[in-house]
C-alpha cells in the first residue's frame, strides 16, 4: 500500500459563521482552487482519479485548531451502562454525566483516549469546544435594489453559530476563530501538485469560501499553516475515530458505533451558493464526524467517493473519503459494542 502523509491545514476565520464546513464543502473548494492554480482539464483529471481510486485523497471536517470531535453517541451509550449506585456519594449522577457529555462537542487531542475510555470522568475534561446556534437580524434595503424609492425594508434572520472554547469550570467562554482540517494525500504527482497549490494559496493570502452568503462576509476562511502531522498506527489497529463524511466501503460494522448523517447535496459553488440549474438537491447519508469505525483491512479502503447524481455534473463526485484517526483502545473499552444508528 502507497504510503499516506497526513497534513493539517489551519485556518484564520474571517467574520462569522452559519456552520462549520464539512469534508464534502472543502473538497470542493480545493477542486476550485486546483483549477485556479492549473487548469479545469487537470482538475477533472484530479477528480476522475479519486473516483476511480487510482490515488488516496482523504479530508476531514473542519474543527477548532488542534481539537478532535468527540464521539458523544457511543460516549452516552458508554455512560447509561455504568453502574447505578445507591450511595453514590461524590459521584455525579446519570444525569449530570449526561449533561457534561453533550456539552464537549470537541476536545483536545490528547485528552480523547481517556476520555473515551472513562465517560463518567466527563465533567473534569478541560478545556472543550461546544458551539451556541444562533438568529442574526438583517435588513434588505429593496429601495435601493431595485431602484424604487419608498419600498420598506425587508428583515430576514439567518442562522449563526458561534465556536466557543471552555477553560475550566469557572473560566469564561472564548471566541474561536481559529481552525483546522486534516487532508491525507499518498505519493502521486496530483496530490504534490494539491498540496503546493495549498501553499500557493496561503502566500496569495487566498479566501476560501466555505458556506452560504460569503457576498455578506460569513464562511470565509485564509490559510495561516500548513503543516506535517505523523499519527501512529499500530500494525493491525482495526479502531479509528471518523472526522468527515464517510461514505463507507469496506467497515466493520458489528464492530462499529456509527451515526448517520443525511443531508441534501447540492453541486458546489465557488462563492458557496446554491447552483440555481438544480431544481433540487439529492439526499444521501453518510457516517458522521465522531464515530468509531472499525475497518476491515487497511484504513485506507474504509471509504470511498461516487458519481455525482446530478446528469450535467457527471463528471463531478460526491466524496466520501474521510480522514480515519487511530484510537489505540481496544481491548480496554469497545469490545462488545456494536450498536449501529
Amino acid at each position: 500500500m502507497t504510503a499516506i502523509k497526513t497534513y493539517k491545514i489551519e485556518m484564520s476565520l474571517q467574520g462569522r459563521l452559519t456552520q462549520l464546513p464539512d469534508s464534502q464543502k472543502i473538497f470542493g473548494a480545493l477542486i476550485y482552487m486546483y483549477a485556479d492554480y492549473y487548469s479545469s482539464q487537470k482538475a477533472a483529471l484530479l477528480v476522475s482519479k479519486i473516483r476511480e481510486e487510482e490515488m488516496y485523497v482523504s479530508l476531514s471536517n473542519m474543527m477548532p485548531l488542534d481539537h478532535l470531535p468527540v464521539p458523544q453517541s457511543y460516549l452516552l451509550d458508554q455512560a447509561a451502562r455504568l453502574p447505578k449506585h445507591d450511595n453514590a456519594g461524590d459521584r455525579l449522577t446519570a444525569k449530570q454525566i449526561y449533561q457534561a457529555i453533550k456539552k464537549r462537542v470537541y476536545v483536545k487531542k490528547e485528552q480523547l483516549e481517556n476520555f473515551i475510555v472513562n465517560p463518567e470522568h466527563a465533567a473534569n475534561v478541560f478545556p472543550y469546544v461546544h458551539i451556541r446556534s444562533g438568529q442574526q437580524i438583517h435588513a434588505s434595503i429593496d429601495s435601493v435594489r431595485f431602484n424604487i424609492p419608498g419600498l420598506d425594508p425587508n428583515l430576514y434572520s439567518v442562522p449563526e453559530v458561534t465556536v466557543l472554547e471552555k477553560e475550566s469550570k469557572t473560566g469564561k467562554d472564548k471566541h474561536v476563530t481559529a481552525f483546522s482540517f486534516y487532508l491525507c494525500l499518498d505519493d502521486s504527482l496530483e496530490s504534490a501538485e494539491l498540496l503546493d497549490a495549498l501553499h500557493h494559496a496561503q502566500s496569495d493570502s487566498r479566501r476560501f469560501f466555505l458556506g452560504a452568503r460569503a457576498s455578506q462576509g460569513l464562511n470565509q476562511y485564509m490559510i495561516t499553516a500548513i503543516r506535517a502531522e505523523e499519527w501512529a498506527v499500530k500494525d493491525g489497529l482495526r479502531t479509528f475515530l471518523n472526522m468527515g463524511m464517510l461514505l463507507p466501503k469496506n467497515i466493520n460494522y458489528e464492530q462499529s458505533f456509527i451515526q448517520l448523517y443525511t443531508s441534501e447535496r447540492r453541486p458546489y459553488e465557488a462563492f458557496g451558493k446554491w447552483d440555481n440549474n438544480e431544481l433540487s438537491g439529492q439526499f444521501i447519508s453518510f457516517i458522521d464526524a465522531g464515530s468509531i469505525v472499525s475497518v476491515n483491512n487497511s484504513w485506507q479502503q474504509a471509504g470511498r467517493s461516487i458519481s455525482s447524481p446530478f446528469p450535467h455534473r457527471a463528471r463531478d463526485v460526491v466524496f466520501g473519503h474521510a480522514c480515519l484517526f487511530p484510537l489505540d483502545i481496544e481491548g480496554r473499552s469497545l469490545l462488545g459494542i456494536t450498536k449501529n444508528v
